[in-house]
Order: structure tokens, then sequence, then C-alpha cells
């Protein structure tokens, strides 16, 4: 408790420092800045005095990144909102209107950046002073080589923050419409994350910390809805949708198992990067179409190591860090003492690597594979997992998996004694037996209607599951279907 104290402590202090002390001085730097560069020269002294002040600003709140964003007449710091003494009203003002006029919502400062190249960021800005041309900053920055200093569109904005063009309001919006949103912008933010981390070489901490924090107040909040979601596998960028996929699996076990909030989002965030270092690996090699070469196949099999050595070159020793090298180094080390890589250890991989071992190879399981007709339905992977290879994983956790998906996960097509066909949307815990469903046929023969879906909350309890319907015996547009 003592350690969730104080971790809550630093972050409080963190916060209150962005808002304070570092905030409104770095809005006004950065406004003097661009006055200075609308004036000057580059090579001027002042300009080079204004953006070595900035540059030191910035470093001193540096964390990943730091992201300004202008929201009307305020400033958020990382997340943090600036409080501008009356004094600052006009600073505050005169930089909202700059960005605003461009159409920008913010600017993103990277590690590494140096105060030449944001000097020559800011001759841009005032070179793109309207909306036209401020669309075609993020553009005129690549082309100029400046690669640390990163606007933020309006739709950018927008995107990440869905909630406020939606209703927020439980009774305006399902539990089913809240989970799309947030699975949306989970894909979002784990592909920047995940490219962020290409880039650097470091794991994308913060953002992956973005991404992982709403899932984990859905799971706590027993909204599951965003678990049935995992078994959507048509996603356009399955590499992001795989990882999200896992860490919602991993931490809907870790609730069941009766994790604490902080242990959750940790679990979580290393979940999602359990497979940053498939990175290094070739991407010809990741997508080869056939069997894999014994060079290959060693390239991959590095994939946990490579992975553990990059959350390494993460700055300090926080348990963040520990949780999520465990999981990278071990999640493909099996209960059975089997896998990779071939690590000496004594006793089991750590709880965290065992609970995504399981999520990740039952998403693994239901897509597609060059070596598989089709792949895996969720209860057809459940039943191996809990069946011939459950000696592979921890019993624990595959208990919860089967609370977590139930013993029809999302996808399955089921026949009841009633002879009604429907599809399983969802897991109801208070009884495994009966899946939240979307009725397909009724038992005369009649399909169901798009425009008018009759969906069981769950499935009444007059009626039963007579059996599992294979993919192939009912003609049903199953990803469409789960994603309505």
């Amino acid at each position: 408790m003592s350690e969730i104290r104080d971790r809550r402590e630093a972050e409080e202090h963190e916060d209150r420092m962005l808002e304070t002390v570092l905030g409104p001085p770095l809005v006004a730097r950065l406004n003097g800045l661009l006055r200075a560069v609308r004036i000057y020269d580059l090579s001027n002294q002042a300009v080079g005095d204004q953006a070595r002040e900035t540059l030191a600003l910035v470093e001193e709140a540096m964390d990943d990144e730091v992201a300004l964003v202008a929201m009307g007449q305020c400033f958020y710091v990382n997340g943090a909102r600036v409080r501008a003494e009356p004094s600052q009203v006009p600073v505050f003002s005169a930089l909202s209107a700059e960005f605003e006029q461009r159409r920008l919502g913010g600017v993103r400062f990277l590690e590494g950046l140096r105060a030449e190249e944001l000097g020559a960021f800011m001759r841009l800005m005032v070179d793109h002073a309207d909306s036209e041309r401020g669309s075609q900053l993020g553009e005129a920055a690549v082309n100029a080589g400046i690669t640390h200093v990163v606007p933020i569109t309006l739709e950018e904005l927008e995107n990440a923050h869905p909630h406020e063009n939606e209703p927020s309001d439980p009774a305006e919006s399902s539990e089913r419409e809240r989970a799309r949103r947030l699975y949306r912008q989970a894909i979002r933010g784990t592909k920047a994350a995940i490219l962020r981390t290409a880039r650097t070489g470091r794991p994308a901490i913060r953002r992956a910390k973005r991404v992982v924090q709403p899932i984990v107040d859905s799971t706590l909040k027993n909204e599951f809805s965003i678990v049935g979601l995992t078994a959507i596998k048509s996603h356009d960028e399955y590499t992001y949708a795989h990882c999200v996929n896992v860490s919602i699996l991993a931490i809907a076990i870790g609730q069941t198992l009766g994790f604490s909030r902080s242990t959750l989002a940790n679990l979580g965030v290393g979940a999602l990067l359990h497979d940053v270092g498939k990175l290094t690996v070739p991407t010809n090699v990741l997508g080869k179409p056939g069997k894999l070469s014994s060079e290959e196949w060693n390239l991959v099999r590095r994939h946990p190591l490579e992975g553990a050595k990059a959350v390494m070159r993460m700055p300090g020793l926080s348990r963040l860090t520990l949780d999520a090298l465990g999981i990278c180094l071990y999640h493909h080390v099996r209960h059975d003492g089997t896998g990779y890589p071939k690590v000496i250890r004594t006793g089991l991989p750590p709880a965290m690597a065992r609970i995504v071992a399981v999520a990740d190879c039952y998403d693994a399981m239901t897509t597609h594979r060059s070596y598989r007709d089709r792949p895996f339905t969720g209860h057809e992977a459940l039943s191996t997992l809990i069946g011939p290879d459950r000696q592979l994983f921890d019993p624990a956790v595959l208990w919860a998996l089967v609370q977590t998906v139930g013993l029809y996960p999302a996808g399955t097509l089921l026949e009841t004694e009633s002879r009604h066909m429907v599809l399983s949307l969802n897991n109801d815990r208070e009884d495994l037996r009966r899946p939240h469903c979307r009725v397909l046929e009724y038992p005369d023969g009649r399909h169901a209607l798009d425009g008018r879906p009759e969906v069981w909350e769950p499935m009444p309890r007059h009626e039963r599951v007579k059996r599992v319907v294979p993919p192939e015996e009912f003609e049903a547009e199953v990803e469409r279907l789960l994603a309505a």
C-alpha cells in the first residue's frame, strides 16, 4: 500500500509542477520565441537565447515527450492543465490564437530536440500562417529534416479525444458503443506508441499508459463488451490490434485474479509492449506466407530477448520497468519449462508473463495463418488451451481466461434447443452458459433483420445451447456482426 501511495503522490507532484511551475513559463517562452523568429533571422542572438531557454523548460518536463495542447484559451502540458496568472492571460491568448489560425491543436516535443531545430520549426510556423498552409506544416517539417518537433492537428486531437464529440451519458451511449470507441482509440494510441518505439529504440511507456488506463477503468467497472471486440480479426492494422487484444485480455484475466488497479495498469502496459522485440525482425520474415527457414526462425525466437533489451534502455528502475521486462522476456516460456528463450531460472516465470502467455496464444490461435485453412474460432482455441495444451500454461490463468471469455467466446455460432441460431457477442460472468447473443435465424427459418436485430443480454433462462455450429455450416458475416 505504501508503494502505491508513494507512486500516487509522485504523480500528483509531477502534475502540480507542470500546472504551476513549468507550464506557464513554457507557454510564455514559446510565444516569445515565435515573436522573435517573426522579427529576426535565425542566426540572431535573441532568437538563439529564446530557443535555448524554451528548450531548457521542455527538457525539464520531458518524459518520452512533451505534448503542449491548446484547448480554447487553456493549455495542457502532458495532460496537466496549465494555470495562467491574470498577468499571463494575454500571452496565453496570443499563443492560442497562433495555433487556431493554423488549425493546430498543439505541438509535440520529442527527446533529442536541439535549440537550432526548435528555432527552425518556429520559422516554419511563421511561414505557414493560415489554415491552408498550416495543414502542410508537418510535411514541411519532415522535408526540412525536423524530426523532434511534431505539430498536432485539430483532427488528430479530436480523434484522440472522441468523447468530446460523442455522448458521455450512459443513458445516451450503450456499453457496446463505448467499447467500440475505446477500442478504436486504443488501436490509434498503440500504433503511435509502437512507431515511437521503432524510432527511438526505447518503449514509449507514457503513450502505452494512455492506451491502457481507459481499458483498466472499463474493466474495473465490469464493462466486458471490449473483451468481445478482441474477436474481430479483419482489422486493417492487425499488428497493432494484436497488441491491444493481448492487453485487453490480460487486464481482464488479471482483474478476475484480483489484481489491484495499479498492478492491472502495469500488466496492461507490459502486455501492450510484449512483442516490441519483433521490431528487430525483418518485415519479410514476419510476413512470410510459407514455412520459415531455420535462420529465419532463429530471428523470430530472439524477439523476447530483444524486447527485454529495449525495456532495459529505459532510464531508472521502476516497478513498471521490471514488470514489462519480465513480460517481454518470458511470455514464450511455458509452464512446463518448454518454449523460448532458454533461460536458467529456478521456479516459474513471473505471474504477469504467465498471464500474457495465455492471452497472446489465445489471440494468435484465432488469427489466420497460412498453414491453416481458417483460424480457430474462439471456442476451438479455448478448447485447445484447456484441453490438449493445458500442461503448457498456468492452470489458474486458464481458469481466469474461461471466466473472461466464457464457455462460448465472442464470435461463436450457437444453435439453441429451441432451434434459434445465435451469435455470441460477449460473456456473461454470472452464468457462463448463457452469453450475450444476437439472433441470426428463428426456428421457422426466418433470418433476423440487420436494421432491428434481436439481442439477448444475456441468453434467456428458458434457452439452452444445443450445440456449437462450425463457421462453414452457417453462412454469416461474423466479423461485421461483431463490429456492428
